[in-house]
């Protein structure tokens, strides 16, 4: 894709931006990566898709356990008391079951893979989010700054409109004109204080500290050059198709588990035991091994539901994913064509500041020279400062449509060079 315009709009708002240092988009998302508490909230609870896999696991592998008992018996008719205590332990291993439980493992590893996805996904999005609002949270400043500008200027007209007046080179309503301006300008830029004291908010929210003060990306990423470019590099890099089609793969497993369990199984069980009587001074000891095969002729259809349920969910996960792909299609189609509007639109206002600034200041040279009246510069000055806001707006908005892009094709994290 061409970036010409981005080139050419980027170091101009970098010029206008008086902050020659300050906080760089990636340490804002490396910050909220650390402090989020809802991301700390997600890695607590990834680690129970772990333990899952550990239980199902678990059931694969020999078992081992010791029971004992003791026990005190009166005799009331004799007076005669008798203690008598054993001890055992039990073992017991699946032989052979045409691989259900293999499958069950296999099924609970693939959903381990798509919560570690799932959680990656998570932080994708708050990285794309922290990004947004620290841009947002620029431009808002910016704008701050384009309008105490105003005011100094609006100040300045006020006291050449004073001067002239005193003359009688000016009327009394050029003044008073004049004079509201300047409470135009205050308001606006109360407006654009309150502005920003809002996404410093939403800042601290995100990212979990007060933000210091935002700069744009120093580098220009570079993003496929045609969008079925983007549309393929989206599929392969997609997380939550990805996490589909693990969990696609985790239905499969319990399908064939399921089919699998309607089989004949065959499992060995053995035992060793020591019991003891000190009153009667008698004792014993035994051991026991035996193989047992389980085979279940009639369930009233409850075998059957059970493939039912697994292969209708197998087959709705199918759709699913069908249906992801298309709207993902359609996501990055979408947020490519919002970027090349933007980009045209931004060429548009960055025109049309130049031509307002040249316009400004030709008007204001004929007031001084009695041409034009305050009215005329003060709606030129208007004007110009209007077009600066919106091109301020228009390159910040092409930026968030840049990283928006990037992070619908899954390469932002990349770009960003985070760990």
């Amino acid at each position: 894709m061409n970036t010409k315009v981005l080139v050419i709009l980027i170091p101009m708002l970098l010029l206008l931006y008086k902050g020659a240092s300050g906080q760089s988009i990636k340490q804002s998302v490396q910050t909220a990566l650390d402090n989020n508490e809802s991301l700390k909230s997600q890695k607590v609870l990834l680690d129970n898709s772990y333990q899952n896999f550990l239980l199902q696991n678990g059931k694969s592998l020999p078992n081992l356990s010791l029971n004992s008992t003791g026990s005190r018996s009166s005799n009331f008719d004799t007076n005669q008391e008798t203690d008598s205590y054993s001890v055992s332990i039990n073992s017991s291993y699946m032989l052979f079951d045409f691989g259900s439980l293999n499958a069950k493992k296999r099924a609970a590893q693939r959903l381990n893979d798509a919560s570690k996805v799932s959680f990656k996904k998570v932080e994708n999005d708050l990285i794309m989010n922290v990004v947004r609002v620290h841009l947002e949270l620029f431009k808002a400043i910016k704008i701050v700054e384009l309008y105490a500008n105003s005011l100094e200027i609006r100040k300045q007209q006020f006291l050449a409109v004073k001067n002239r007046f005193d003359l009688g080179e000016a009327t009394r309503s050029d003044l008073l004109r004049s004079k509201a301006s300047i409470s135009g300008a205050r308001a606006q830029l109360k407006v654009g204080e309150a502005n920003v004291k809002k996404f410093r908010e939403g800042y601290k929210t995100l990212v979990g500290k007060l933000p210091g003060t935002p700069t744009l990306p120093k580098i220009i990423m570079e993003e496929p050059s045609l969008l079925e470019n983007s549309i393929k590099v989206a599929l392969e890099n997609d997380l939550g198709l990805k996490v589909l089609l693990l969990e696609e793969k985790a239905l499969q497993q319990e399908l064939s588990a399921i089919e699998k369990s309607r089989l004949p199984n065959l499992s060995l069980s053995g035992a060793l035991s020591y019991g003891d009587s000190p009153t009667s001074g008698s004792n014993h000891s035994s051991g026991r091994i035996s193989l047992t095969s389980n085979l279940t002729l009639y369930s009233g259809g409850q075998k059957k539901a059970q493939v039912k349920i697994a292969s209708n969910n197998l087959a709705a996960k199918a759709i699913e994913i069908a249906v992801s792909r298309k709207f993902l299609e359609r996501d990055v189609t979408t947020k490519w064509l919002d970027l090349m509007s933007l980009r045209s639109s931004a060429t548009a206002k960055k025109e049309e500041a130049n031509a307002l600034k040249e316009l400004y200041e030709s008007v204001f040279e004929e007031w001084k020279l009695g041409g034009k009246t305050s009215l005329d510069t003060d709606q030129a000055y208007q004007n110009l400062l209007n077009s600066e806001v919106d091109l301020v707006t228009a390159t910040t908005d092409i930026l968030i449509a840049r990283f928006d892009l990037l992070a619908e094709i899954g390469t932002l994290r990349k770009e960003l060079q985070l760990r």
